[in-house]
């Protein structure tokens, strides 16, 4: 029972990681490009961009390359631009950018890779939903308490009945 609920509570934990979400995944001049985005559902608000680029032969990762991001709001035309660099992943294979999002709606991705004096661009759409009330980004912590009282007293409850009925049962012999 102790393991069950020393598990339950871990399951609650979010996990924090380079990476997250495979957002976008492109080829362009012999680079193979993917993007990550975390969280994985993208909210108004702070958001880590990670990039991974490998060479189409070997999937060798490339370390030399200067990557810039431009996202763009369709509706108000917002710009967020960002730098990723390898300096700010955790994962030194990843280029990285923290980023914060104003707004939520649709939103365009431009990459831009700049690699030996070659150029690369990928360009995708976002759809980021709005920023999560604090109550509801927190429910799992505000309901699990309550839930492990209303189990404990399911628990105590089941054991006085079966106290009760084998007290009652009677066992009787003829002879």
């Amino acid at each position: 029972m102790r393991k069950l609920l020393i598990l339950t509570g871990l399951l609650q934990l979010p996990a924090i990681a380079d990476g997250g979400a495979v957002l976008l995944r492109a080829t362009a001049n012999e680079l193979i490009v993917t993007v990550f985005t975390g969280p994985p559902r993208l909210t108004a608000g702070p958001v880590d961009v990670s990039v991974l680029l490998q060479k189409c032969e070997g999937l060798d990762p490339v370390l030399d390359a200067d990557v810039r991001l431009h996202l763009r709001a369709f509706g108000s035309g917002t710009d967020v631009r960002a730098h990723a660099t390898r300096d700010q992943a955790q994962n030194k294979l990843l280029y990285a950018a923290p980023l914060t999002l104003p707004g939520a709606g649709k939103w365009q991705l431009t990459l831009t890779v700049l690699r030996n004096g070659v150029k690369s661009e990928i360009t995708g759409a976002l759809d980021v939903a709005p920023t999560r009330a604090m109550v509801a980004s927190y429910w799992g912590y505000v309901a699990f308490p309550p839930a492990m009282i209303v189990l404990f007293a399911i628990r105590e409850w089941l054991l006085r009945r079966n106290r009760k009925l084998e007290g009652t049962l009677c066992v009787t012999t003829s002879s």
